[in-house]
């Protein structure tokens, strides 16, 4: 994993205030709805350190 990506997501703000999602595929799992069940939230859908940044859903 790159270490300025893995840095970027240790010092995430929203990491600091719920919890460390993660990784997946080198990036940000994200943090998800349902207490990890569900899909991940708005702000971590548009953030470019997660994983599924940018692809088509």
């Amino acid at each position: 994993m790159n270490r300025t990506v893995k840095q970027g997501i240790d010092n995430c703000y929203m990491v600091h205030k719920h919890e460390h999602p993660g990784y997946e595929e080198n990036r940000c799992a994200g943090l998800r709805t349902l207490k990890g069940d569900g899909e991940p939230c708005e702000t971590c859908k548009n953030c470019k350190l997660y994983y599924a940044f940018g692809k088509d859903d």
